[in-house]
């Protein structure tokens, strides 16, 4: 192993470490109740909730719309 296949190794289990932790500490915040962990303490505002209304959406039309449009 060269010097930069090392380095993008150490780069790559340092993000995965990071993204585990950010998640273990989240999943601890929200899983004191179910209410919290579903409907995120009900503190969410209406932007967010329409951000993640249209991305939800948008997944649909490019998960199965998109395809059909193509064949």
């Amino acid at each position: 192993m060269d010097s930069n296949s090392i380095q993008i190794l150490i780069s790559m289990v340092i993000y995965m470490a990071v993204v585990i932790g950010i998640g273990v500490w989240f999943a601890k915040r929200a899983n004191k109740n179910s209410d919290n962990y579903f409907l995120g303490g009900r503190s969410l505002g209406p932007w967010v909730t329409a951000m993640s209304a249209e991305a939800s959406d948008m997944s649909g039309w490019l998960l199965m719309g998109l395809p059909g449009v193509a064949y």
